[in-house]
């Protein structure tokens, strides 16, 4: 790669087909998404008083890599391409749910190529922009966040899981930096670059972990491949958000709590131990769920604490064939139950903008 970086990277202050014009690249920069290898550089762009998110597909930075790595750089190539057709054809399919970061504009850009630069063509996305950035920075940023505005985000964010799995989609990557803040008082999930729809063709669906090794939940990080679309796909997103209210509430994620608690013979090698049994691990990882859901029930307002911990239980058991609301999966077609959970954290968080009113006062 030159020092003036490849195409991807030289995007800001060229136009797009229709009048997008791009601006500074943003901080989230470049990334390689998960173990499937596939970078993105994002930029804000503008068209009129329009502000917007562009993620530019950088599939030069994996074709160099294939190169270092002797792998055949046309497959990857082929690969990269197929993955942004991919994730523009699930977010133009996903354009009708509200909680879910909207498509506005796809295409292509021929970039001015360097000398010796053969191929300088960057595929891209362009999505709505949350002004509020992720909600891990968000939190970061803002003086005070109350209990009831966090639980309202979580509210929306199971809202828009409710949405993707009514379409037979799987997010698998459901963490803090793809939860997008808007207006301060809403959040949306984006970045569906790791998703699964179901009888479709998916481009992680041969990796037992499609997203984030650090947010897969325990059967998977212990090898497990289950078959049913929704113990191996649902479920993953269901646990990703129970451990979405503990970080949102607690700080911490459900795998990091879990990881400090259990001894490194029967953690899994992805967390730097050694045991390669999901069974055998099991009854060590309810164990240490049970007291970490004791330990948190403890720093919450009486009133709400049973009802959120309980919801964080149903959801992110270690267990994945107890996940799921408990009266929903005991019925002749078991569902997980999502849109209890919605009802339930919107009661929660009214709850607790009544409990901070009061105390106010």
């Amino acid at each position: 790669m030159t020092e003036q970086g490849n195409a991807a990277t030289r995007l800001s202050g060229l136009t797009l087909d229709n009048d997008w014009v791009v601006g500074e690249m943003l901080l989230t920069g470049r990334r390689g998404i998960g173990s499937g290898g596939y970078f993105s550089v994002s930029y804000s762009v503008s068209k009129g008083n329009q502000t917007a998110f562009l993620k530019a597909f950088d599939i030069f930075q994996a074709m160099e890599r294939a190169v270092q790595h002797q792998q055949s750089v046309t497959t990857v190539m082929l690969k990269q391409l197929q993955a942004y057709e991919f994730e523009t054809e699930l977010h133009r399919s996903c354009l009708k749910m509200k909680r879910i970061v909207r498509i506005l504009d796809q295409g292509q850009k021929m970039v001015t190529p360097l000398p010796n630069e053969q191929f300088s063509t960057v595929p891209y996305m362009i999505m709505e922009l949350a002004d509020g950035g992720d909600v891990r920075s968000y939190i970061q940023r803002a003086s005070a966040i109350d209990l009831a505005m966090k639980l309202y985000y979580l509210r929306d964010v199971a809202s828009g899981l409710l949405q993707l799995h009514s379409a037979n989609i799987a997010h698998q990557d459901l963490k803090p930096s793809n939860i997008m803040i808007f207006n301060g008082d809403s959040a949306k999930i984006g970045d569906l670059g790791r998703a699964s729809q179901q009888q479709s063709f998916g481009l992680h669906d041969a990796l037992t972990i499609a997203g984030d090794r650090g947010y897969a939940p325990p059967e998977q990080t212990y090898g497990v491949t289950l078959a049913e679309w929704i113990d191996r796909r649902q479920k993953c997103d269901l646990y990703q958000f129970g451990s979405l209210i503990s970080f949102l509430i607690f700080g911490t994620t459900i795998n990091a709590a879990l990881k400090i608690r259990i001894p490194r013979e029967i953690l899994p090698p992805v967390w730097g131990g050694v045991c390669q049994s999901y069974e055998q691990a099991l009854p060590f990882l309810e164990q240490a769920f049970n007291e970490i859901l004791m330990d948190w029930k403890s720093q919450l307002p009486t009133g709400i604490g049973s009802e959120i911990i309980e919801v964080i239980q149903q959801c992110s058991n270690p267990d994945y064939r107890v996940r799921g609301s408990r009266k929903t999966m005991r019925q002749s077609v078991p569902s997980l139950g999502i849109d209890r959970f919605v009802s339930q954290i919107d009661r929660l968080a009214t709850k607790a903008s009544i409990q901070a009113r009061t105390k106010a006062n």
